[in-house]
């Protein structure tokens, strides 16, 4: 089996460089910004796509390398020109491991956006579903269990979540465990997103998977963002990531009606220019997702093709 999913994976990076880098905007998500193999190992966090510091700067060398330009999100507003090609890096949630992006960003001049979910980091509480891992891999279960607990989770209220890990696993299940798995603190957020190459996006007060939730709680929760944003950085964002990726009509119809102009899913697709003339595209802006797991270079390669492969 392993010896067929590698061999998929060589010739799909092969068939990759034949027709590729077609003007566009290339979109990436991440979550956490380890160090190390050995801080992912500790399992504080749920390490996601495992990215470490050294995989980040060979995704930036290699796409620089490549004569792509990296943007923020005031510049889609801009007239991008339909004869280059734009990478838009984001991290969703509002990690304090996030931090360390800001000597990568200086270091090679590039711009990130970090879509900040506002209640955890004026509560201080961890994500749930880092709750979930850290907690179920201390009780020895595997990977795949876990993995099908959280998506179990994911269909329920938010609200719904919250109770049942606080009676599963205790009162004070949700306080950070370290540096590694808590949200920034309001004053951190408001040093860090002061930063030139910094900016700041809406994802949501409370991480609520929007097409689980009516049109009322889908406005909760984006205006609410918007105002705690306001509030803290005296900056409304135009842009949302919707958490996990999960979007429906109700919800595009909701975010423009509250005035954002771009919202990122989770679609794996380029976003071809000109995008911005095209209202509804602008809400559904596809990202890709890069894997700490797998050889950087080679999906790298991959993203740039214009082929369905």
């Amino acid at each position: 089996m392993s010896v067929a999913k590698d061999l998929k994976k060589f010739l799909r990076r092969k068939l990759s460089r034949l027709h590729r880098d077609r003007p566009a905007l290339l979109t990436f998500l991440f979550h956490s910004l380890f160090k190390d193999q050995a801080e992912i190992d500790l399992h504080h966090v749920d390490p996601q796509q495992c990215i470490t510091v050294d995989h980040m700067r060979q995704f930036l060398l290699y796409f620089k390398a490549a004569g792509y330009e990296f943007i923020g999100s005031d510049q889609l507003d801009s007239d991008l020109s339909n004869d280059a090609n734009y990478v838009l890096i984001t991290f969703d949630d509002g990690y304090y491991n996030n931090t360390r992006m800001l000597d990568l960003l200086s270091e090679f001049d590039v711009p990130a956006v970090f879509f900040i979910t506002t209640g955890n980091v004026q509560n201080q509480e961890c994500f749930w579903w880092d709750v979930v891992h850290r907690e179920r891999h201390r009780q020895g279960w595997s990977h795949r269990e876990i993995s099908r607990e959280q998506k179990a989770l994911k269909k329920q209220h938010h609200h719904e979540i919250h109770r049942q890990l606080i009676t599963t696993f205790g009162d004070d299940c949700f306080q950070p465990w370290s540096d590694i798995d808590r949200p920034m603190t309001c004053s951190e957020l408001q040093q860090f997103s002061a930063h030139p190459l910094v900016h700041i996006g809406n994802h949501t007060t409370d991480h609520f998977i929007l097409d689980n939730y009516p049109a009322n709680e889908v406005i909760a929760q984006i205006t609410g963002c918007q105002r705690d944003l306001e509030e803290l950085l005296d900056f409304s964002p135009e842009i949302l990531a919707y958490p996990n990726g999960n979007y429906s009509a109700t919800a595009i119809r909701c975010a423009k009606e509250i005035g954002l102009k771009y919202a990122v899913t989770l679609d794996k697709h380029k976003n071809y220019l000109p995008f911005k003339w095209d209202f509804d595209n602008a809400f559904k802006l596809g990202r890709f997702t890069l894997w700490g797991t797998e050889n950087i270079s080679a999906q790298c390669d991959i993203f740039r093709s214009d082929l369905k492969i």
